[in-house]
């Protein structure tokens, strides 16, 4: 049986709904992936994927004309948010590995894109 890490900060499912996004086909809560879509007005897709078995992870990929722009995955998730700063929508990542500390945000409004770094 899978460990259920339940010790990570995380936003409930009707913020990701408040905040713009639905359900992805990925999202499937009986195998503990929790999974959202922002569909952007050109047809590109954010999808946003978290889980709380094992070491926690995150991951974020985004489909622009039917090809993955970027697919990023992190384990060792302690903590995700939402924040904006001016008009910049921002899902935040916080990750602790062993001794190595990393944060990365998911820039989801106006543009996507992500920011990565180890501090």
């Amino acid at each position: 049986m899978a460990e259920i890490a339940v010790d990570y900060k995380y936003p409930e499912e009707l913020d990701f709904f408040e905040k713009g996004f639905g359900l992805s086909e990925e999202n499937d809560p009986d195998e503990g992936l929790f999974s959202y879509i922002y569909i952007y007005d050109d047809g590109s897709q954010l999808i946003v994927t978290h889980s709380p078995f094992g070491s926690v992870s995150f991951s974020a990929k985004l489909i622009s004309k039917g090809i993955v722009v970027f697919n990023i995955y992190h384990e060792y998730v302690t903590e995700i948010s939402f924040q904006a700063w001016s008009e910049e929508k921002v899902i935040r990542i916080y990750c602790n590995a062993k001794e190595i500390d990393t944060e990365f945000r998911v820039y989801y409004s106006p543009n996507p894109r992500i920011y990565v770094a180890n501090t």
